[in-house]
């Protein structure tokens, strides 16, 4: 008896093992898996009609040797070609606008209801109670459904790349009041990562989940206006065109201004009926250097199309930026308030 308890006193003590990460990903796939399904079924779609439209887009455009038609290697037969190939450009422009809302599928239907349904519910009081923590719990949920949304808007965005290769030097992709630039490159992704953390944070801060849709949508609209509206042109110093045409293909040009031979700014309507009278003259190429030759000087501070890729890292890191910053809160904001 005496060895029996002198063993039973030295043992080690066994403790209960905590869910795996594999039975973590199962319950979050359980739980999440309509929002998962319904994404992929949107975005599989989404890439079938890119993959659809792209392919007849680039047949045409090769067929109509538009290649030839790029500014400063202009061909006798580019009119005709171009006129035929309005059609095409006209449902690049009509997808373009049906697409670039994409991403913030992510934070209303996948990143809001993550946490809110959970406290909604009240079965985070049972998930807390299995073995795991609830910075472990919350980490593994959001990791995975960080990773689904990374994957799905990465491969949207080279899809879109594939699709609007052909338009990239005649249309470009920075012009102002062109959606292009949402959707092409890695501000989609960073746009997607950004709905899904504000989505997961508007879940833990009002846990509801209608709610917390509705904030993640008003949210993602107010910040995507911002940045269009205002932010974007200040990421980088414009560059100034005198008495020219800004030049390169499709700069984005943020500025203009027409100053008459005494110094005087002209109005807007002003340097329309200046122009349109220069036109009318016969001075359509020359408008610029024509009125510069009257005393008339303009000057325009624009982007050029060479920048596209900074202006996409610059705001793409913000985004990040912002979307770590709302994970972060998220965690502490369940830490804190679930106890």
């Amino acid at each position: 008896m005496t060895t029996a308890m002198t063993e039973s006193t030295t043992a080690p003590s066994v403790r209960a093992a905590g869910p795996t990460l594999r039975a973590l990903a199962w319950v979050t796939w359980r739980q999440h898996r309509t929002a998962f399904i319904g994404l992929t079924a949107v975005f599989v779609f989404c890439g079938l009609l890119l993959l659809q439209n792209g392919l007849k887009m680039h047949t045409d455009f090769r067929r109509l040797g538009l290649a030839d038609c790029l500014p400063g290697h202009q061909d006798p037969a580019c009119p005709a070609g171009i006129d035929a190939f309005h059609h095409d450009q006209d449902l690049v422009t009509r997808l373009t606008a049906a697409f670039f809302t994409l991403p913030v599928l992510f934070g209303m239907f996948l990143g809001a209801p993550l946490t809110a349904r959970e406290f909604e519910s009240g079965t985070y009081r049972f998930a807390f109670t299995q073995g795991v923590g609830r910075t472990r719990w919350l980490a593994t949920k959001i990791s995975l459904v960080v990773a689904f949304t990374l994957v799905s808007a990465c491969g949207f965005a080279a899809v879109v790349i594939w699709w609007y290769g052909p338009l990239v030097a005649p249309r470009g992709r920075l012009a102002a009041s062109s959606l292009t630039y949402e959707i092409y490159g890695t501000v989609f992704v960073g746009r997607a990562l950004f709905a899904l953390a504000l989505g997961i944070f508007a879940g833990a801060l009002v846990r509801r989940v209608v709610p917390a849709i509705a904030v993640t949508l008003t949210g993602w609209i107010a910040v995507f206006l911002v940045t269009f509206v205002s932010l974007r042109s200040h990421f980088l110093t414009p560059l100034t065109a005198v008495d020219t045409m800004a030049p390169g293909n499709n700069p984005w040009v943020i500025a203009e201004q027409w100053t008459a031979p005494g110094g005087r700014v002209l109005s807007h309507a002003e340097a329309f009926t200046l122009q349109s009278k220069s036109a009318a003259a016969g001075h359509t190429q020359d408008l610029r250097t024509y009125l510069a030759q009257q005393g008339y000087s303009y000057r325009a501070a624009y982007f050029p199309e060479s920048r596209f890729w900074t202006f996409q890292t610059i705001e793409t890191s913000g985004l990040v930026v912002l979307s770590l910053m709302l994970l972060t809160a998220t965690v502490w904001l369940v830490r804190r308030r679930a106890a």
